[in-house]
């Protein structure tokens, strides 16, 4: 069942457009070093994770989107947990990939699981 393990990504304003998450939400930025902070399921919920987020971080977000362990690994890219900043917090690992390219198709290649899986919490 660890394949089936939610990764949770909360998910900006400005990575949604027309209604649609955007491969944005999966794409490591230049503070991340390579590393895309995820919430892992098996210790906290989607709706927990966001509030975690908005309201014990002060970051922004509308919602959750979630993908498998079973998914990332099926992209090739590694997760593991990071309990460093929080006990829950986890990262995909995007340092393995050797090119940008490769890295936007990897984010994505989850943001469209993500879709697909649809909004796992979103704020009313």
């Amino acid at each position: 069942m660890a394949d089936e393990q939610l990764l949770h990504r909360q998910v900006h304003p400005s990575w949604v457009q027309d209604g649609r998450v955007t491969s944005q939400a999966f794409g490591p930025t230049p503070k991340d070093d390579g590393l895309l902070s995820v919430y892992d399921g098996a210790q906290m919920a989607p709706e927990p994770s966001y509030l975690h987020y908005t309201l014990e971080q002060c970051l922004s977000a509308i919602g959750t989107v979630s993908v498998t362990a079973g998914e990332v690994d099926a992209v090739g890219l590694p997760w593991r947990p990071d309990p460093e900043p929080f006990p829950e917090h986890a990262v995909i690992d995007f340092t393995v990939l050797p090119t940008a390219g490769k890295v936007k198709a990897k984010a994505q290649a989850l943001a469209e699981k993500a879709r697909q899986r649809g909004w796992t919490y979103l704020s009313s």
